[in-house]
């Protein structure tokens, strides 16, 4: 056997390039499938963290004004099954007209929330990326989801109503309750209450909490998680199958090296085969040939893929 070892190691040192190859395809196409998959196991887990973390809502009720009082709403914390609730926060859906937004926010409907502060609530806690929270009258903060084109702090917003708002923050929320947070007082003419809650049983219907009262719209929290997760969820078939036609290419590669260096080693085998080696121990040197360089890839290329899936769910984080 030892001779069969020492065989093989000449013969990997005379194709070195051929050693190249396999090892890199290796690398590069089991590095890949290991990333998808271990992708595909924690694309989930950054996003319940920062749920956790943040007190996302379960559920999250709007209820009309007209039908339901806010002391009505308020109340509904006390439903079974709820572990804890925000609100009711005033919220009207206003338009943002082609134009009127004067180039800061797209055009069609936003959701504006009046919340006083964004750490002071049990459930929702919003996160400020840039600025300061509104406090005064005309000051609004805009939801994270609207991608600017350009430093929003300062600008003015303006809306189909002809009213105006000066950008003082930007700021991010997990359930993505709103769109955008203005001082209590601000909305002029509140078209729902809005209440957060989390739930012992987080999937339980909407109706176990809001049983005879009239809710304008609700929303589970899964809706915002698919939405936060299914782009990183898009890619990771591309990359399985990347990774598995990088294998199937390798397992040619070894095929033609090995055929080649069986054609081209006649006067290789013949020495062997003199040298006392039996037909198997042959094969044998020929099999690790080509074994040696296609493991060592495949074990790098599980150890890298293992840190670049480890690494992103920590960038997540």
């Amino acid at each position: 056997m030892r001779a069969v070892w020492q065989a093989a190691r000449f013969a990997v040192r005379r194709r070195r390039l051929q050693t190249s190859l396999i090892t890199l395809v290796l690398l590069l196409s089991s590095a890949t499938v290991v990333l998808a998959l271990g992708l595909l196991v924690t694309v989930d887990d950054p996003y319940d963290k920062a749920f956790a973390r943040q007190r996302g809502a379960h559920l999250t009720v709007t209820y009309a004004p007209a039908k339901v009082t806010a002391a009505q709403a308020a109340a509904s914390a006390s439903r079974p099954g709820v572990t804890a609730a925000a609100g009711p926060f005033r919220t009207q859906i206003m338009n943002v007209s082609e134009g009127n937004g004067r180039g800061l926010l797209p055009p069609g409907p936003l959701t504006v929330s009046e919340r006083a502060g964004r750490d002071g609530d049990r459930v929702d806690r919003l996160w400020l990326k840039s600025g300061r929270w509104a406090t005064a009258p005309g000051e609004i903060v805009i939801g994270n989801d609207v991608r600017f084109p350009f430093d929003p702090i300062g600008r003015t917003a303006t809306f189909g109503d002809g009213r105006a708002f000066t950008v003082v923050g930007t700021a991010g929320s997990i359930t993505r309750s709103a769109q955008a947070w203005v001082a209590p007082g601000q909305l002029t003419a509140p078209d729902g209450l809005q209440m957060l809650y989390r739930l012992a049983d987080p999937g339980a219907p909407a109706g176990t909490v809001t049983a005879g009262l009239p809710a304008a719209s609700s929303q589970s929290y899964l809706v915002p998680r698919q939405k936060a997760t299914e782009d990183g969820k898009v890619v990771i078939p591309f990359l399985i199958a990347f990774g598995i036609a990088g294998l199937i290419v390798a397992v040619l590669i070894i095929g033609n090296v090995v055929s080649g260096a069986v054609v081209s080693g006649f006067r290789h085998i013949g020495v062997l085969k003199a040298l006392g080696f039996t037909p198997a121990q042959v094969t044998g040197v020929y099999l690790a040939m080509v074994a040696v360089p296609g493991v060592l890839g495949g074990l790098a290329g599980i150890v890298i893929g293992n840190a670049l899936a480890g690494g992103g769910d920590r960038r997540v984080r």
